[in-house]
């Protein structure tokens, strides 16, 4: 019956208007990855704690730090003091234990366990102190001007803090990494010595409380007192062919962020897409020739230039602004650029096409005699005249010298 109530829910959720979605959580944040451009935001520049989102930091700086995946790390109780006490999630790790550096990725990030998360950071940097140390190093390099890190796990401390909009640059950047890629999109792992497997936190509550989230592709979690519920994730609207980046923090309760993540997404994928302003083959300009049998040379749109909008273009805010050359002359050699194109959208430049020549205009006697005529039977009566006067002068010499 919860899950059915949850259903209704989100089908009631997803059909109003942007303005009217009550979301849950404070601190917000919406990527269209494609233009890597901020389509939804709230209270995104203002410092939260973040939970375990911290572990997408944790994640990043650890692959950066390990040259061998597959090498074997012996677990040591020390590693796990003072988790208990702050009720941090954990996997299970025992002392003893041997692992690998693979399966402590896997088990901080997908199940976001402490132990785990504690146990890579001491493993690598030899202790959570420099491992901390790496992570704000990593922040500073990134310029996330208003994040700060005070322990790997994401434990609720006055100094540990970002904003959700750092938190998305983190994220884009955590991205590139290939190692990262995988682990963030992965929702189940089982570690090398089949002692543990670990589960996407993400989507473990989203099966459990029957909520659609095969468009999302990958995800993280957070929860402690100070962040409330949190989520860092990337979907993907396949019918449009965008990616979205989503964070957000403090949601009251759980499933709320996800619910949040879920309507957000859908209402996008609903909504927005990519309209064409201008068409590959469109005329963008045509230009006019000078001596020449080619009288002008048009210029077409190389691809289809497009503007994402919650609604169709209006023709009459496309704008196609030329800066160049007014005339082409002959013998302009192929591959000049002649100017370019402003293509605009309610006075928005959106994007630049280069005018280059890709066809021969050579030059042409007759043009040039049509087009300067008058000219030219000036220049010929002028040289007439001037003949005339000439032979004329000879004559007189020649009559004179007869004379005498």
């Amino acid at each position: 019956m919860k899950k059915i109530l949850f259903s209704i829910f989100l089908f009631v959720f997803t059909i109003v208007d942007i303005h009217a979605l009550e979301l849950n959580s404070e601190h917000v944040v919406l990527y269209n990855l494609n233009d890597n451009q901020i389509v939804y935001e709230l209270n995104k520049d203002e410092q939260t704690s973040i939970a375990s989102l911290t572990k997408i930091m944790t994640t990043l700086v650890a692959i950066e730090h390990i040259t061998n995946y597959d090498e074997k790390v012996v677990i040591q109780n020390d590693m796990f003091v003072g988790l208990k006490e702050a009720n941090a999630a954990v996997i299970g790790l025992r002392h003893n234990q041997i692992v690998t550096y693979n399966d402590l990725l896997y088990g901080m990030f997908l199940a976001s366990g402490a132990d785990a998360t504690r146990a890579i950071a001491i493993s690598l940097a030899g202790s959570e102190e420099k491992f901390v140390d790496w992570m704000n190093e990593k922040a500073k390099d990134l310029r996330l001007e208003h994040t700060h890190f005070v322990n790997t796990v994401g434990l609720d401390n006055n100094d540990h803090y970002s904003t959700v909009n750092e938190v998305a640059t983190l994220l884009k950047e955590a991205l590139e990494n290939e190692k990262f890629k995988e682990i963030f999109m992965t929702e189940t792992y089982t570690f090398s010595n089949q002692s543990i497997t670990v589960s996407s936190t993400f989507k473990k509550t989203a099966k459990n409380m029957n909520l659609p989230y095969d468009f999302i592709l990958g995800a993280k979690t957070g929860y402690t007192n100070q962040a409330g519920r949190c989520l860092a994730s990337i979907a993907y609207d396949e019918t449009n062919q965008i990616m979205y980046l989503l964070v957000t923090t403090n949601a009251d309760s759980s499933p709320k962020h996800i619910l949040d993540a879920v309507n957000l997404y859908h209402y996008y994928f609903n909504h927005y897409k990519y309209y064409p302003l201008v068409k590959t083959g469109d005329t963008v300009i045509t230009l006019p020739t000078q001596y020449s049998k080619i009288k002008e040379v048009t210029f077409y749109a190389p691809k289809d230039i497009t503007k994402y909008l919650d609604h169709e273009v209006s023709k009459e805010e496309v704008v196609l602004e030329y800066i160049g050359e007014t005339i082409i002359h002959s013998n302009t050699k192929i591959g000049t650029k002649l100017g370019v194109v402003n293509v605009k959208y309610n006075n928005e430049l959106i994007e630049t096409i280069d005018i280059i020549l890709t066809t021969s205009v050579p030059f042409s006697l007759f043009v040039f005699i049509q087009v300067n005529k008058v000219y030219f039977l000036i220049g010929l009566a002028l040289l007439l005249l001037f003949c005339f006067i000439v032979i004329r002068t000879i004559k007189r010499q020649k009559n004179k010298k007869k004379r005498l």
